[in-house]
């Protein structure tokens, strides 16, 4: 069920609050002897940002020593105990999340629905730090842009005033959750210790015990051939033969295998997705569930979103009979992310995990194709999950602004009755942080104005150089709005295709963009006075220049295919061919040298939110996207690269 927001008014006390508190008059935050590590962390918390607000010490004490009288100072009261003993009574059972602000003429209350754990997990409840970032953030202008020190913003304001709060409510989406690029083994421990406080303080969570990926990899231990070998009648058959990674969604034992697997597993919704990309069963039991001339997303290969959903509908409703509180986490997805034609209805233990990306919607036909496709899925009963692509790699880290569509998208998804939101982000705040600013903020307050959130994130993030930052990152915003029907069409799809966007770069983001972002971002860095506004343009800076030599570098490569070198991706898209040796030459070296510039910027600031090295060095280590060896190999320069795994965590 969504969970709504809920205000509602505590017991009075004996004396009225005062409409409003001087944050100058606190002088303690008290919290219990006993109190759990995400209790104890919101006061530490609370103590750290107020007192730098205030210019002096803000200290924690034990409970114990008992409530100042009012005249004496206010206190921040953080966790149940402390509520319980101001308030007079208690405050649970809690809801999963949720959250209290009360004034009280004693100081404020601040607690919520706190679990045993890390406090920097995302998945330890901890409604007590929700309810202090929600005072900090919303109320006292602390924010947090991005992860590290000079991605934090803290006002100077002694005479900063408290309105007077009753608010005790649950968040909007069950599940908020960005995640950061690849694993953690490719930053450093650094930047992935901020990552995580930057997620909290963020209200972002997973509390919800919940899995919505590929499954089949585990569920039939993909790792080895062992159930390949053992039972190649469970796996799909393609051009007559057997072969994994997926599976006959038809076949008894697959299906028996599958609700074992929700049955036994540890979450309370367990994943039933099938494995990533193509290789779909052609035997003829799936192939009879499919609906002739009904095609998927390519315009080519025929949807199966029947056959995937009878397999995913028939698990759900067998693991629903065994244990009714478990439920099934499904993608909506590729060749099944469109509603099937021949089911009436969806199983209610079964949550759809809708995939898309809301950049896309830049295109209007994009759009009602997205509003299309929810409407029909929820003629089916569906419950749906945000799974989106806010910063996936498709964007190679670049300036791909689109915060008004994720604002847009995320309100309407919350009027829709979505009841989570996950998805891919990067380490690429230097060019994104626009996104990310109204990323998490619309996933905590969905309906938030989204013209005053923008503008409160350059006023603050920037001070006086908000004007000259706003229009650096809007003329990247203004080119991708005016230049996005330029994107090739090598995939018939009006969402985000990887094939339609990599070589179409210089399309949508033109040198003539670039040129003016650089003139903005050389404005605000005369005018910006030293110290953390300076800082945050070295930072930018950082995007800025990587922006640059990427798109060159994209564009070497489209050159480079058509010049006969067989490069990833680009020699499948290409649409002509000419011979031309010296220019072949010329642009080898010209790709080597920007090529080793961009692992040069990779490396610079590895403690910095962007950009990612983690995706470089990923597709190093996977053998992905070996456009750089390429080029080294073509010029015969054996030099590996700095960017791997090992490299990078070498002492």
């Amino acid at each position: 069920m969504k969970l709504a927001l809920l205000l509602i008014c505590l017991l009075p006390v004996a004396v009225q609050a005062k409409e409003t508190q001087r944050l100058a008059d606190y002088r303690q935050v008290v919290v219990a002897a006993d109190a759990l590590p995400v209790q104890r962390e919101a006061a530490k918390e609370l103590a750290h940002y107020v007192g730098q607000i205030i210019g002096r010490e803000l200290p924690v004490v034990d409970l114990a020593e008992g409530p100042l009288a009012e005249a004496e100072g206010l206190r921040f009261f953080v966790g149940d105990a402390a509520a319980a003993k101001v308030l007079g009574h208690t405050l649970t059972p809690w809801k999963v999340e949720e959250w209290l602000l009360k004034t009280v003429p004693q100081g404020m209350v601040i607690a919520g629905d706190d679990g045993p754990g890390d406090p920097w997990s995302a998945v330890t409840p901890a409604g007590s730090m929700l309810a202090a970032y929600t005072l900090l953030d919303d109320h006292l202008g602390v924010h947090w842009f991005w992860p590290g020190d000079f991605g934090e913003q803290v006002p100077q304001s002694p005479d900063a005033t408290l309105p007077s709060l009753d608010q005790r409510a649950t968040p909007e989406f069950e599940i908020r959750s960005v995640g950061l690029g690849y694993s953690s083994v490719y930053h450093t421990k650094t930047w992935t210790a901020a990552a995580r406080k930057w997620a909290r303080r963020n209200r972002l969570a997973w509390v919800r015990s919940a899995v919505f990926g590929h499954s089949w990899f585990y569920a039939f231990n993909l790792r080895t051939d062992e159930s390949f070998q053992e039972h190649p009648e469970w796996f799909a058959l393609v051009d007559g033969k057997r072969r994994p990674p997926q599976m006959c969604t038809t076949h008894p034992e697959v299906l028996d295998r599958m609700v074992e697997h929700v049955l036994n597993g540890k979450q309370q919704i367990m994943n039933i997705s099938p494995s990533d990309g193509g290789g779909f069963c052609e035997c003829e039991r799936c192939r009879a569930l499919d609906v002739p001339n009904v095609l998927s997303y390519d315009g080519k290969t025929v949807q199966l979103s029947d056959r995937i959903f009878t397999y995913a509908n028939e698990i759900a409703r067998r693991v629903r009979a065994k244990d009714p509180t478990k439920g099934c986490g499904m993608f909506a997805y590729t060749f099944y992310n469109r509603p099937p034609v021949n089911i009436e209805k969806l199983e209610p233990n079964l949550y759809l995990s809708f995939v898309y990306q809301s950049a896309a919607h830049r295109d209007p036909e994009a759009l009602q194709q997205w509003r299309q496709s929810v409407a029909g899925w929820q003629k089916l009963g569906a419950k749906m999950v945000v799974r989106e692509g806010w910063g996936n790699h498709y964007y190679h880290d670049m300036h791909m602004l689109h915060a008004d569509q994720i604002m847009a998208n995320l309100a309407e998804a919350d009027r829709l009755g979505f009841v989570a939101a996950y998805g891919e982000g990067s380490k690429n705040f230097a060019a994104m942080a626009p996104n990310y600013w109204a990323l998490t903020h619309k996933l905590w307050d969905p309906q938030r104005d989204p013209e005053a959130l923008m503008q409160e994130y350059y006023q603050s993030a920037y001070g006086p150089v908000a004007a000259e930052m706003k229009a650096f990152f809007d003329t990247y915003s203004k080119a991708l709005d005016e230049n996005w029907d330029q994107r090739d069409r090598n995939l018939d799809t009006t969402g985000i295709a990887y094939a339609n966007i990599i070589a179409a770069w210089r399309k949508l983001l033109p040198e003539a963009t670039v040129d003016q972002a650089e003139a903005h971002l050389k404005a605000a860095e005369a005018k910006a006075p030293p110290g953390i506004y300076a800082d945050r343009l070295r930072f930018h800076r950082l995007g800025q220049d990587y922006t640059r030599v990427m798109l060159e570098l994209l564009e070497c490569y489209r050159e480079l295919a058509i010049l006969g070198v067989k490069m990833d991706f680009f020699s499948t898209l290409a649409k002509e061919q000419r011979d031309d040796p010296a220019a072949l030459k010329a642009l080898l070296q010209k790709a080597y040298d920007l090529g080793e510039l961009r692992e040069k910027l990779l490396l610079a600031h590895r403690d910095w939110s962007g950009p990612d090295e983690g995706l470089y060095a990923f597709t190093n280590d996977r053998g992905l996207r070996k456009w750089h060896s390429t080029v080294k190999a073509e010029l015969k320069i054996e030099q590996p690269t700095a960017l791997t795994q090992e490299k990078l965590n070498a002492p």
